[in-house]
Parts: structure tokens; sequence; C-alpha cells
């Protein structure tokens, strides 16, 4: 009698949130991704503050908290400015203005349902993500062109939360946009 396999069970939906920022001047920022960031093509800069994670929770559920979360968050004021490499494979545009706030959105986001999903080994730190590149050189030369032309202040308001789902095929979709509580 031969036994049957089983059938592999389909890979759990992977989501993230975060903002798409539309300050003056990102086009140049955008313009340094497409050089360096290999993910430039597939999703525009962004800040994340619900990092991607799997779970068997329902599209419903998982907006439903981000919504809650929203509705109660108010605006926050934002401006990016410094550039650091992390982890010698990533360049960050890092927040300055607004960094606080936006750490206090990211705790209360990992809350209920996402909380067990936050990673606690790794100190939440608001940033744009503008280049990844795994050899030194490169890495280095990345650093260097975003300290010089990434040389402004990049100012804005969050004043929405986008809810992403991530394909297994690497596709990153915009599900639903909330927004943050009305000032």
């Amino acid at each position: 009698m031969s036994r049957r396999m089983p059938s592999p069970r389909p890979a759990l939906p992977r989501f993230a949130v975060a903002w798409f920022p539309a300050f003056e001047g990102i086009e140049r920022i955008e313009d340094y991704r497409r050089e360096f960031d290999p993910l430039a093509g597939d999703v525009a800069v962004h800040l994340t503050l619900v990092f991607p994670f799997p779970t068997p929770l329902k599209r419903i559920q998982v907006e439903s908290h981000v919504k809650r979360i929203a509705a109660g968050w108010p605006p926050v004021a934002v401006t990016f400015r410094h550039v650091r490499a992390k982890d010698n494979e990533f360049v960050f545009l890092m927040a300055s203005r607004g960094a606080d706030s936006l750490v206090a959105l990211h705790d209360r986001l990992y809350t209920r349902s996402l909380a067990p999903h936050l990673r606690r080994d790794l100190p939440y730190e608001p940033h744009l993500t503008i280049a990844r590149c795994r050899e030194p050189l490169r890495l280095d030369e990345a650093l260097a062109r975003a300290a010089a032309s990434m040389d402004r202040e990049y100012a804005g308001v969050v004043r929405e939360l986008t809810l992403l789902a991530l394909a297994a095929g690497g596709k990153i979709e915009r599900l639903s946009t909330f927004p943050l509580l009305a000032g």
C-alpha cells in the first residue's frame, strides 16, 4: 500500500504597515534609490512601521487593528536628514524631528494581535531605507554618494498609514490606507 505524501501548505500571507512620504525633493531620493536599492522598482521610498510578518490572521483582522490605531493617533510632523550605514549592507536616511512619536506609533501598532511579531531584539529606529549593497565597496560608494546628495532636510507630515501585502514572488501590493486622527 503506497502512502500519499501530504501536499505542502500554502505560505501564510505576509503583511506590513508603512507610510509613503511625498516631500519636496523626493525625486532626488528615488533617483538615488534606482541606482543603489534593488527594491526601488518594486516599492516607493517608505517608512516601515510594522515590518513584514507572516500570519494566519485574515486581512480584515489586520486592517481592523491598523485602522483602530490610526484613528486614535494624531498626524506626526517628521524630518529626515542624516544618512548612516547599518549592518554592513543598508544606507538609511534617519528621522530626526518626530522620531520619538514614530517610535511610539510603531510600539502601539505592535499590540494585540500583532504583538507576537515584534522583534524585541532590534530597537526601532525610524528611517527610510535608501540603499542596499552587499558588497563593502559598493556600500562605501552608496554611503558617500548619499552623504553628498542628501545634504538637505526632507520634511513632511505622516497623515496616513498603508497596509501592504507581500507575495511570495516579491510583489508588494498596497491594500488599504488609513488616515490618522484628523488634527
